[in-house]
């Protein structure tokens, strides 16, 4: 892995992890573009690399939303509900929520591990999901802003919007577009819809990151490759935090839309290439240093689900502030 792939790729998950583009649809495809120009070499420091990504991308949701987790910390110490604390049962509530939203994915995760593997190595997969993402965005113009905050949500609700996130599973269709779709139809306020869609990243991300480095021995990765990657982990997590501050502000906005004619770019550039290039599938398989075969990172745009391939999904002030309950 050279210097511009590794910058490339960290500046690509920092973007894609939030916006609702699909990051495990854009670094396939910008995998494949690598693997054809010769630049991809496929070891087990591939394998690291992704992992720290998502890590670095992790810290730029706890980054953001540092003061909602410290009041959420002082709630659960005190009993909160006064001034801007929450209370302690938001806050239990919340959790509950987010792993009932946890359940559909890793469900789907496991049974469908082999069909996802299979979709990953076929650039014509995201192609199209590059459509669906799209259609998903534009539908949401035709949704009124709710006002639904965690009190308001039930379990079943967080389930939709897990079956959703599950969905989202294959890669090109965005895992943030299709949680925050999917929560703006249930009625959920703005400011919830992007809180909870990001809530439910975060055990993504870090089951993913067990599951997959459990394996890794950094004790056999060159200094280089070290230092490469924890450069690219810093940058992935600043150009995910201002992704992150982006999309509060678009879905404040009610300009999700507006991702929309991208994907819809995107995907003729995509299946446009592969028909006049007749090539829709490459081998880009990493192994963990004992020749097998592993999966990298990803999450159905980013809950902890593992694929093979190349990894993945999709204001400064904290969620309050983001965006107002009723807006």
């Amino acid at each position: 892995m050279t210097w511009f792939e590794a910058l490339t790729l960290a500046v690509l998950q920092g973007l894609t992890e939030f916006l609702p583009v699909s990051s495990s649809g854009h670094l396939a495809v910008a995998s494949s573009l690598f693997h054809s120009l010769g630049e991809v070499e496929d070891r087990p420091d591939g394998l690291f690399f992704f992992v720290m990504l998502h890590l670095g991308t992790l810290l730029a949701i706890l980054v953001f939303y540092r003061r909602v987790m410290w009041s959420g910390a002082r709630a659960l110490l005190s009993g909160g509900g006064v001034g801007e604390t929450p209370s302690r049962a938001i806050v239990v509530r919340s959790g509950f929520l987010a792993c009932v939203a946890t359940l559909p994915a890793v469900v789907v995760g496991l049974t469908l591990k082999r069909t996802v593997d299979e979709a990953f190595e076929n650039i014509l997969v995201p192609g199209f999901a590059f459509l669906i993402t799209a259609a998903l965005l534009l539908s949401t113009t035709r949704m009124k802003a709710g006002l639904k905050g965690p009190a308001e949500t039930t379990w079943v609700d967080a389930l939709l919007v897990g079956l959703a996130q599950a969905f989202a599973i294959t890669p090109g269709i965005s895992r943030s577009g299709s949680t925050i779709a999917a929560a703006l139809a249930l009625g959920f306020s703005r400011t919830w819809a992007v809180g909870f869609s990001l809530l439910i990243n975060v055990p993504a991300i870090l089951g993913a990151s067990v599951l997959v480095g459990k394996d890794l021995r950094i004790d056999s990765l060159a200094p280089e490759v070290i230092q490469m990657t924890v450069l690219a982990t810093i940058l992935s997590g600043i150009v995910g935090y201002g992704a992150i501050v982006w999309l509060v502000r678009i879905v404040r906005s009610g300009r999700l839309w507006y991702f929309s004619v991208y994907l819809v770019l995107l995907s003729v550039v995509v299946l446009g290439t592969v028909a006049m290039t007749g090539r829709s599938t490459e081998s880009r398989e990493m192994t963990d240093g004992q020749g097998h075969r592993s999966a990298t990172l990803d999450w159905p745009g980013g809950v902890g689900l593992v694929r093979s391939g190349p990894g993945t999904e999709g204001a400064g002030d904290d969620l309050d502030r983001a965006d107002s309950p009723g807006s």
